[in-house]
């Protein structure tokens, strides 16, 4: 996964709490670097109830406020 697909991710589990529209590989990486926690018994649906781990909120929480500014200077440019 590139980084703004993972950024995406991250955030959309952390919005609706279910990872929708994910692959399996794609959620064994994301479990791999310890970004979330799927719930126990869920991991064979096919969109599993999942949690940010500290790792991935404060891995989300860094690339949210990186987004406005990139934007801001774009504008002034």
């Amino acid at each position: 996964m590139k980084h703004d697909e993972v950024v995406a991710a991250l955030k959309v589990i952390a919005e609706k709490g279910m990872a929708i529209n994910m692959s399996k590989d794609d959620l064994q990486s994301l479990r791999g670097y310890n970004l979330i926690d799927v719930a126990k018994g869920a991991e064979k649906d096919r969109s599993p109830a999942c949690t940010l781990t500290k790792k991935g909120r404060v891995m989300l929480k860094a690339n949210m406020k990186q987004a406005p500014n990139t934007n801001e200077d774009q504008e002034a440019e």
